[in-house]
């Protein structure tokens, strides 16, 4: 009898450790979920709508995490869409088996997209004198952008949010007066903290270079700092 029954503990440990190797390694897709990320994507904003194909759920075994993960989503704001290259984040074992779907933080990286597209994204949220301007001048160029979000218990993006990404090839006119062409450089966007870098560009067929711009707000005020 206790052979038998040792032999049931060993066959039941046995499988739960084949179970946490296959989750943590393999994970599962599904979509039974989809429903409580795209709510609480919303809570950024009420006009986000996000389109999401399978989620793969890995299991980290030391912290007691789902690590979620999905790719090539679309993110849809009126008649305008943005592509995504992949969405992740971190949700407690606990609050899943719970039912209690809360996301803590989340990353979120796009494909190169045109500013174009994305100055139309952002005015289709609020738009302003200086958006419709921008996009006037705006003439070609792609972006991308990886951004790294923290959520408060209530749903709200911490103020610790940053933002990374790039500038390609952007152009801008004006007036026909003045062309900024070949716009490259690198940026890092935090609370109140803005910082171009490795910039190069040419304005009337001159060239320009920057290693660093160091843009901070205070008060409604920019106080700029930096070698051109």
């Amino acid at each position: 009898m206790i052979k038998v029954i040792i032999k049931i503990l060993s066959g039941t440990f046995l499988l739960l450790i084949l179970m946490v190797f296959y989750l943590s390694f393999f994970g599962i897709k599904t979509d039974k979920f989809n429903n409580q990320i795209t709510n609480n994507i919303s809570q950024i904003n009420k006009k986000i709508n996000l389109k999401l194909n399978e989620v793969n759920y890995l299991l980290n075994p030391y912290n007691f995490t789902i690590n979620i993960k999905t790719k090539n989503p679309q993110i849809l704001i009126g008649g305008n869409k943005i592509e995504i290259k992949d969405i992740k984040t971190n949700i407690s074992l606990k609050s899943l088996i719970n039912d209690q779907f809360l996301i803590d933080d989340l990353q979120i990286v796009t494909k190169d997209i045109k500013i174009k597209d994305v100055i139309a994204l952002i005015r289709s949220i609020k738009n302003s004198p200086q958006l419709f301007i921008l996009n006037t001048i705006t003439k070609e160029g792609l972006v991308t952008a990886n951004f790294d979000l923290n959520f408060d218990k209530d749903g709200k993006i911490k103020k610790n949010f940053q933002i990374k990404g790039s500038v390609k090839k952007a152009k801008f006119d004006f007036l026909n007066q003045y062309e900024l062409k070949n716009l490259n450089f690198d940026f890092d966007i935090g609370q109140n903290t803005y910082f171009l870098k490795k910039m190069k560009a040419e304005v009337n067929d001159i060239k320009i270079t920057s290693p660093l711009i160091d843009i901070k707000k205070k008060n409604n005020l920019f106080f700029v700092n930096g070698q051109v």
